[in-house]
């Protein structure tokens, strides 16, 4: 039977407190269903690059920034199939998450590799248990042997059973073990570190700890790549060890939720103040709320097309064309090129948008 080894430290404990307190809140901020579906998607989205990001370090920030601008009205946000992939994935996680019907056992790990993993150039065996050696490289160096091979199938018999019982643990306690153990036996030939990400974002939904599916902590461990590496290198070790203390990886998994969840509730409380003071000016306008919508879209992407403006709202092209022009004649937007190309954008300086940087639209 798996028995996780761990030591409950100060650094743990005030990570769950961190995270404990910004969850209770950002439960109660108030945000109308439609734009909490477009800040759900911008977190699909931005989640799905910073993941593949950290495999593939030839994905860009630019990249990133411009799939989440196109998130709201575009489908995929990447073209490059292994992005598309843990997209796939992470939507059918959080569809996943909320029923409790689904056991997260193997057969659901294996379904997350398969999703993550099929159709790529050069995959061997998506979803299936590796048949032969493997390892860990960081920049051409190999920092972690995993198990042998023929011993997976039953190290992941017994990491199914504990991930199935019923512990009194806390679910990012749960989460950050399912990841960090998922890793130790990498069962799959590839794609273990994107599986043990989308598995620990799954055990946190289903137990409470989705932060209503905002929270993108693959955008932490991207940043703060190399913080990350040395976290699971500090648990694991150079091999496999079923007795590893794994004190060090809860410590960086607990203050990384921690951290994300306070500017996640950070960011929300300024786009539901950004809300409160739109509509209390441009109501008086006599702007509907759909066009409101449009202008927030605007503001928020940088500016909206017809046909943004046609998907988000759900009007003809008819009626997107007379709502945007009279935006334009109440000063609100104004109109740049022409035909296909003509977009529209907000007069005069934007409104307070947080700097890209470290910890830029985090949600």
């Amino acid at each position: 039977m798996f028995e996780p080894k761990y030591t409950s430290t100060s650094a743990i404990d005030f990570g769950l407190g961190q995270m404990d307190l910004s969850r209770f809140r950002i439960e109660r901020i108030l945000i109308m269903p439609k734009h909490e579906a477009w800040l759900r998607r911008e977190a699909v989205v931005r989640s799905a690059l910073y993941s593949t990001m950290i495999e593939n370090p030839s994905i860009t920030e630019d990249e990133v920034a411009g799939a989440v601008q196109a998130a709201t009205v575009e489908s995929p946000a990447s073209k490059r199939p292994d992005v598309a992939n843990v997209e796939s994935a992470l939507m059918w996680t959080d569809f996943v998450s909320d029923d409790p019907d689904v056991p997260i056992d193997e057969r659901l790990i294996r379904n997350l590799n398969w999703l993550v993993m099929q159709g790529l150039p050069g995959a061997k065996n998506p979803g299936q248990y590796r048949s032969e050696p493997n390892w860990i490289e960081d920049r051409g160096t190999r920092v972690y042997e995993s198990p042998y091979h023929g011993d997976v199938p039953h190290l992941m018999h017994e990491f199914s059973d504990w991930l199935k019982s019923d512990l009194e643990l806390h679910p990012a306690l749960r989460a950050g073990i399912a990841h960090v153990w998922l890793v130790a036996i990498h069962p799959f030939v590839d794609g273990n570190g994107r599986t043990a990400r989308l598995l620990s974002t799954l055990v946190l939904q289903r137990h409470g700890f989705g932060f209503r599916k905002f929270l993108s902590l693959d955008a932490y461990y991207a940043r703060n790549r190399d913080g990350y590496i040395e976290a699971l290198q500090g648990s694991l070790g150079p091999r496999f060890n079923p007795h590893a203390d794994l004190t060090p990886w809860l410590e960086y998994f607990c203050r990384s939720i921690g951290i994300q969840a306070s500017f996640l509730e950070d960011t929300l409380t300024r786009w539901r103040m950004m809300m409160d003071e739109l509509h209390r000016d441009l109501r008086p306008l006599g702007l509907s709320e759909r066009q409101i919508d449009g202008f927030v879209y605007a503001l928020r992407m940088g500016y909206v097309t017809r046909k943004d403006y046609m998907a988000i709202t759900g009007v003809s092209a008819l009626t997107a064309t007379r709502d945007l022009a009279q935006l334009v004649e109440k000063g609100q937007l104004r109109a740049v090129g022409a035909g296909r190309n003509r977009r529209f954008i907000r007069v005069g300086p934007p409104r307070e948008r947080q700097p890209e940087g470290q910890q830029d639209r985090l949600l």
